[in-house]
């Protein structure tokens, strides 16, 4: 068996969690079909970014387009190297758009905060910015069939339509705020981020099962919705992970990778794409190599075995061979048959 060693590039954390989860059995994600269930995320980073420079500094190192967003609002954005490879990804919140005491919230993967603050604190000379994690702080998120509804039904307000819009509401009687995410799937599912202290009385007031990590990773992979730290990493290019339109702005002029980016935009695609993937026989494990005939073509970041579809897999996969229906093997020439669904983000 061909693997690659993806140790380095990766969180340690979430690795070892995409490993359980290719040798672990069957998920049956059909209950997200019939109705919603509550997720706890409580081991995701959350950072506090204030200062009377952060809108400027944030806007003109990462990929997307800070400046102008208004209280309410909110968006996916990439921290990239010069060579325009990820070094941290974050949804940022703006909270209060007041230039000397408003602030922004950073959501980001378990462990993500260091690489996310320390990757920006290297370009603060004379800025006014500051970094401060957040504790005391639960995050959940409501996924399945009638999330929303289940919101409203438990007294909530929700924020407009539009991915990181979010507005601060009440449940049974608890501040909280509600947000558009796409944590799980392309959209759909609403975070709710509360105090610890009140998470009795806003769960109880929702009235929802909670579902496994292990649900929402399958739920995750069958919908092909990529993940900093495991499918998108130090060694990724914002493009070939498939975020053209969920995390770049190609208007808003100049950021750390910029060039680069756009360049392979120009271009017409990158040499190697985010890719859905069906394997036959078995689960892939993270990190295993795909081929066309003798020649590696890619490699699998995550899998689980669907028990709707049977073994999926999202991977890197080069472009000679990443078309929709090809058939690629797994780990060597004649293993498991492979075969590409689609692009993710296409």
């Amino acid at each position: 068996m061909s693997s690659r060693d993806l140790s380095t590039a990766t969180l340690p954390n979430l690795l070892a969690a995409a490993r359980a989860l290719a040798e672990a059995g069957p998920v049956d994600t059909t209950p997200l079909q019939r109705g919603p269930l509550a997720f706890d995320l409580g081991d995701h980073d959350l950072v506090r970014v204030t200062g009377r420079d952060r809108v400027r500094l944030l806007h003109a190192m990462l990929s997307n387009r800070i400046a102008g967003l208004a209280p309410g609002e909110g968006c996916w954005a990439t921290l990239n190297s010069a060579e325009g490879r990820v070094v941290a990804d974050a949804r940022l919140l703006v909270l209060d758009e007041s230039r000397r005491d408003g602030s922004m919230l950073a959501l980001l993967e378990p462990d993500g905060a260091s690489a996310f603050i320390d990757g920006l604190d290297r370009y603060i000379i004379a800025d006014k910015v500051f970094f401060e994690e957040e504790e005391g702080e639960a995050l959940w998120l409501v996924a399945g069939a009638g999330a929303e509804e289940a919101v409203v039904a438990a007294g909530a307000d929700v924020p407009p339509p539009g991915l990181q819009n979010h507005v601060a509401t009440e449940v049974a009687g608890r501040a909280v705020r509600v947000i558009r995410l796409d944590r799980a799937t392309a959209g759909g599912e609403l975070g709710l981020l509360f105090a610890d202290d009140d998470a009795e009385a806003v769960l109880a007031g929702l009235g929802l099962e909670v579902g496994s990590p292990e649900l929402l990773e399958a739920a995750r992979i069958e919908a092909g919705h990529p993940r900093f730290g495991l499918d998108v990493t130090t060694d990724t290019i914002p493009l070939e992970a498939g975020l053209k339109e969920r995390a770049i702005d190609f208007d808003k002029g100049c950021y750390v990778g910029q060039e680069v980016i756009c360049r392979i935009d120009s271009m017409g695609s990158p040499k190697q794409r985010l890719c859905r993937l069906r394997v036959e026989g078995r689960v892939p494990e993270p990190g295993e190599e795909l081929f066309a005939g003798k020649r590696r073509v890619g490699f699998v970041t995550s899998a689980v075995h669907s028990a709707r579809l049977g073994p999926v897999a999202l991977g890197y996969v080069r472009k000679r061979s990443n078309a929709p229906g090809t058939e690629l093997a797994l780990g060597q020439e004649g293993g498991p048959t492979v075969r590409v669904l689609d692009l993710v983000g296409a």
